[in-house]
């Protein structure tokens, strides 16, 4: 079939950066619309408004990020696309969208998307790569420093304040990231390159790239750690108490069962029937538990008591960090923030949870998570 209307509009649009980072900018529809009438009429392409109806569809939470992706490409787009997501069928792919002036340095990566998928740009330019144009690549950087943590422990503060320094991309527990560590790969330095290449997407044109991973990614530190033998890590963790009262308010996804799979965590089906609060302090113990099992070449373990402070004593001199002043006080307003709602002001809740503890929910962290805890206290006091 010959090209459609459309398809010489996106093909002449990826042959020009310029071009996508002017169409990819608008939120409103009717301002994309006339932008790209306008681009295309000024190089003699008959693009009409009807040709664009798909970008202008409500869509209101980006649904239309998984459905298949409009357009694949064997090469990397230009730098102002990151990758969005990484869907294992009919084929491995990763999938891109234009952020075009949306900052990635957002308490979670998965904010930034939603923003940018409610661009519609992305619902006409949504990009497919193959997985093999991220294999044997030899143009790549590894990250400054990498995120672990037990969760609910300030790994987001953390990685906020590593993001607010003029040329630093901070991504917070990216889906694709997710998606490829749990991906199936028929050997494991396939998926350790894989790794690195999807990895690099993210940090094009940073001074320096950080990487907080989803809490259950401690059990993938021999992958990671075979991927980035030389990047410096960190582990952030907690008093488990406080921990298990965070989760009982708000159960994060991985202390649900059937979510990340139990085998993933070492469990069988059979402790999916655990008691609650039981099983949640079990996903605990194995993630902090992955840690102490592997050891921490490279890897630096904090204390959730020792923030903020410790970004700035030891966590920037472990990652080879030396900010200057400006850096220093754009990284300290942070501190000062709530990380997950940034317009709120911080206000520290230790005690508070402490209270909210019954005996119970003692007596399950003192079966299950002390015995972790204090090996990482060893650990962290020894050095």
């Amino acid at each position: 079939m010959p090209p459609t209307p459309l398809d010489q509009f996106r093909a002449a649009v990826l042959a020009d950066p310029p071009a996508q980072a002017h169409l990819a900018e608008p939120q409103d529809p009717a301002i994309f619309e006339a932008r790209a009438l306008a681009w295309a009429a000024a190089r003699g392409l008959s693009l009409a408004a009807a040709d664009l109806i798909e970008g202008g569809r409500p869509d209101p939470v980006g649904m239309h990020r998984f459905l298949p992706a409009p357009v694949t490409r064997h090469d990397w787009p230009c730098r102002d696309w990151l990758p969005i997501s990484f869907p294992a069928a009919p084929e491995p792919a990763v999938q891109w969208f234009n952020f075009a002036g949306i900052s990635p340095n957002t308490p979670f990566f998965e904010d930034a998307v939603r923003e940018a998928a409610g661009r519609p740009f992305n619902r006409l330019f949504r990009t497919a790569t193959p997985l093999a144009s991220f294999l044997g690549r030899t143009d790549l950087r590894a990250p400054s420093g990498f995120i672990f943590h037990m969760s609910r422990c300030g790994s987001t503060l953390v990685s906020q304040m590593l993001g607010a320094a003029p040329g630093h991309v901070s991504i917070s527990e990216a889906p694709p990231l997710d998606a490829m560590i749990q991906h199936r790969f028929p050997d494991p330095e396939m998926h350790a390159d894989a790794l690195r290449g999807l990895v690099h997407a993210y940090g094009r044109g940073a001074e320096h790239l950080f990487v907080k991973l989803d809490s259950w990614h401690t059990r993938a530190l021999p992958l990671l750690r075979r991927a980035f033998p030389e990047t410096p890590w960190i582990f952030l963790y907690r008093d488990p108490v406080e921990v298990l009262v965070s989760q009982l308010r708000l159960r994060g996804v991985q202390t649900v069962p059937g979510v990340v799979p139990l085998e993933w965590f070492g469990l069988t089906a059979e402790d999916a029937h655990l008691p609650e609060r039981a099983f949640i302090a079990r996903i605990l113990e194995r993630t902090c538990g992955a840690v102490t099992e592997h050891g921490t070449d490279k890897g630096l373990l904090i204390n959730y008591a020792q923030l903020p402070e410790a970004l700035f004593d030891q966590i920037l001199p472990h990652f080879g960090i030396v900010p200057d002043a400006a850096a220093r006080d754009s990284m300290a307003m942070v501190a000062g923030r709530h990380s997950k709602a940034p317009a709120a002001r911080f206000q520290a809740d230790g005690e508070a949870k402490q209270r909210e503890a019954d005996a119970e929910l003692r007596a399950i962290a003192a079966q299950y998570l002390a015995p972790v805890f204090n090996a990482l206290e060893a650990r962290r006091t020894a050095a």
